[in-house]
């Protein structure tokens, strides 16, 4: 079997010739490339989607507050308000659990790069969202041990081709291609997910994870005094939400003009033709806001 691809379009391709389900060639692909076990592959699949799990529930049980006082609770502040403009209950769910993984990060706590700790919160959180909906969670939802459900599994091991892909072909890395690559990385590998768990083929996967990339295009990576909370933590959260539009309008059978492949190597062009100022050294954009200024004053003093 062909493990070497470069695009999504090559991938389909070798989908397609193997007669193989996405999920199961990624995890052949994974023994392959480690040299372990399929089996072992799914036991060190599992341990992390128990640390996201974790890292939601710790989130949203109790406010997170950071060292620094910059992350402060959001995530049980928004998931418990009353004052709402939307009633979707996905929505809110998938916007708090993004919160609170990023807070659980930002405060110390054990989170899973995904694909960096400062986008932590985008793909477990949707992921777990969508789940929670479906199984009619409650508010905090519970514990939940492995092994865990096919399904469930299908989706982080679904995301992470996009990642490869993107990794491949662009970067992963905030310090190379701004927050896009991080956040915008993150959404996309979210609505590719999200869309695989509502059984679309992977051609309509790639086209959801298109039209969410799409719209994270030059985003910087400014964080405020060089930490990983501001704007992090909210973008988790928006970010999340940017991933259940694009699937609903996949869902909907709205098609991007610009198809994956495309939009990622557009990410890369845009990422090096950024300011190195808002490629994550707090040299530019919200770092360098009279705010951003004084709170790192106040820090470094």
């Amino acid at each position: 079997m062909e493990f070497k691809f470069n695009s999504a379009a090559e991938l389909l391709e070798i989908l397609h010739k193997e007669k193989i389900d996405p999920a199961d060639y990624i995890i052949e692909r994974e023994a392959f490339i480690a040299d372990i076990k399929k089996e072992e592959v799914l036991q060190k699949l599992d341990q992390r989607i128990k640390v996201t799990r974790t890292s939601i529930i710790k989130g949203l049980q109790t406010p997170q507050f950071s060292p620094s006082a910059l992350s402060k609770g959001s995530a049980v502040l928004y998931y418990k308000s009353e004052k709402k403009l939307t009633e979707s209950s996905l929505f809110r769910r998938a916007a708090a659990y993004a919160l609170a993984i990023n807070e659980v990060n930002a405060s110390g706590g054990r989170i899973v790069a995904f694909p960096t700790a400062g986008s932590s919160g985008i793909v477990p959180g949707v992921i777990w969202a969508y789940w929670d909906e479906k199984n009619n969670a409650p508010l905090i939802p519970r514990m939940e041990e492995a092994p865990y459900p096919k399904q469930l599994r299908d989706a982080y091991l679904t995301a992470s081709l996009a990642a490869v892909i993107i990794a491949q072909k662009a970067t992963l890395a905030g310090a190379v291609g701004g927050c896009q690559a991080e956040c915008g990385s993150a959404a996309a590998m979210a609505a590719c997910a999200l869309s695989f768990m509502e059984g679309l083929a992977m051609e309509d996967c790639f086209n959801a994870a298109a039209l969410s990339l799409k719209n994270s295009l030059g985003l910087a990576c400014d964080p405020v005094a060089g930490l990983v909370e501001v704007p992090c933590v909210k973008r988790n959260a928006f970010a999340a939400v940017n991933a259940l539009l694009a699937v609903d309008m996949t869902l909907a059978g709205i098609k991007s003009i610009i198809p994956f492949d495309e939009v990622v190597l557009a990410m890369k062009q845009i990422g090096d033709s950024m300011s190195p100022n808002i490629k994550e050294n707090a040299l530019g954009g919200l770092a360098l806001t009279p705010t951003g200024i004084e709170i790192k004053n106040k820090l470094s003093g």
